[in-house]
């Protein structure tokens, strides 16, 4: 009967991977941590910010949002007196130049009507 003894061991050689310390980091893990550490920061903010003027959206209170911006919406209702909430203007005013800031989440539905 034919006895294959070609194990895995025999074709590679073992090779022992020094263990690396837990307590000692480099600069570059502290460097990359941080900046993973502010970017997870980042995507946090712009999601509640997004979450902040989705709701703003949503609410009919402040009248329809169709074919004016954000700004221009918040404004009219704080001239009707509304009190439509100021980190609303923040968020917008932070972001002048961003569609997706500036315009309401129907405005991409203008284009196919």
């Amino acid at each position: 009967m034919y006895r294959n003894n070609n194990l895995l061991t025999t074709s590679f050689k073992k090779v022992k991977l020094a263990k690396l310390d837990t307590k000692e980091k480099t600069k570059k893990d502290v460097a990359a941590s941080a900046s993973k550490a502010t970017h997870n920061d980042n995507l946090a903010t712009q999601d509640n910010d997004f979450a902040v003027l989705k709701e703003f959206d949503l609410n009919w209170k402040y009248g329809p949002s169709m074919g004016i911006t954000r700004l221009e919406r918040w404004a009219r209702a704080e001239k009707h007196g509304m009190k439509p909430s100021p980190r609303v203007k923040e968020i917008i005013e932070a972001h002048p130049g961003k569609e997706e800031y500036t315009q309401c989440l129907w405005n991409d539905y203008k284009k196919i009507m």
